[in-house]
Order: C-alpha cells, then structure tokens, then sequence
C-alpha cells in the first residue's frame, strides 16, 4: 500500500502547453509497481492510499479531500474525475458536502468518466467512458450512461 505526496521538483521543461510543468511523485508505504501519467491532479495528496499495481493515466483528478482509496491493479484512465466533496445545494450557503471514495481492486475506470463523493466501486467493475456515478456499483458489473445503470 502507497501513500502519495507531492515532491517539491518541477523539471525545466513543460510537459505541455496545456499541462504547465510537470511534477514529480513519490509513492510513500512501499506501493510497488504504481504507474502515474504526466498531467494528473491531486486534492489532498496526504489523504490518498493508493495499492500495488495501480495505473493513473494523464488529465485525470483525483479529489482526496474526504479520503479516497484505490485498491490493487484498478486503472483510472485518461481525463476521469473522482470527486469526495462537493457543494450541497439544498444549503443556503452552499456548504460543502462530502464523503470518501474507494474504487476496488481490478477496477476500471474508462476515460471521461465522473465518480462523486461517498461511492464505492467493487471489486472488478469496469465504468464504462463518460459515466457519471451517483451510487455504489457492486463488484465485477460493468455501468454506463448519465447517470450510469447496469
């Protein structure tokens, strides 16, 4: 298991235009194999556990504020959101709301898609691209769609 914080180096060169400089990350607790594409985010690194085997593809965010964990060999690819806290809008003033995430092992999380606070996604389940989760998806299911069914 892995903990990931920001390393303070930044190299002499862009890594693109849009994506400014890039940065390098550590992986602290021993996590082996962890594979991280130029260009993600992270909110809250220090708040993030992150397994062995585990791939991050580039331009996606990963929102640790409210805790988020991602188990062995998932893979998150290219331009997916995982969200742990928002803002509530039945609130007057619009105070944030939120709650940890966990996407379990084997996982995957196709491009584009969005997971929102307080979901967890089992074991061997495959979000399909553009997806936006609102609710727990039970392991080894594939889901769709906005928001996304089985």
């Amino acid at each position: 298991m892995a903990v990931l914080y920001e390393h303070s180096t930044q190299s002499s060169q862009p890594a693109s235009p849009q994506l400014g400089y890039a940065k390098t990350w550590r992986c602290g607790g021993g996590g082996k194999n962890i594979k991280f594409f130029s260009g993600f985010s992270v909110r809250s690194p220090h708040n993030l556990i992150i397994e062995d085997g585990v791939s991050i593809d580039p331009k996606v965010l990963l929102d640790a504020r409210c805790g988020l964990t991602i188990r062995r060999n998932a893979v998150i690819a290219y331009d997916a959101i995982i969200w742990t806290l928002n803002h509530d809008y039945n609130d007057v003033n619009f105070c944030g709301k939120g709650a940890s995430v966990e996407i379990g092992a084997y996982a995957w999380i196709c491009s584009r898609s969005i997971i929102l606070p307080g979901i967890k996604i089992g074991e061997g389940a495959v979000v399909a691209s553009g997806a936006v989760v609102t609710k727990d998806v039970e392991p080894y299911s594939i889901v769709a769609g906005i928001t996304a069914k089985k």
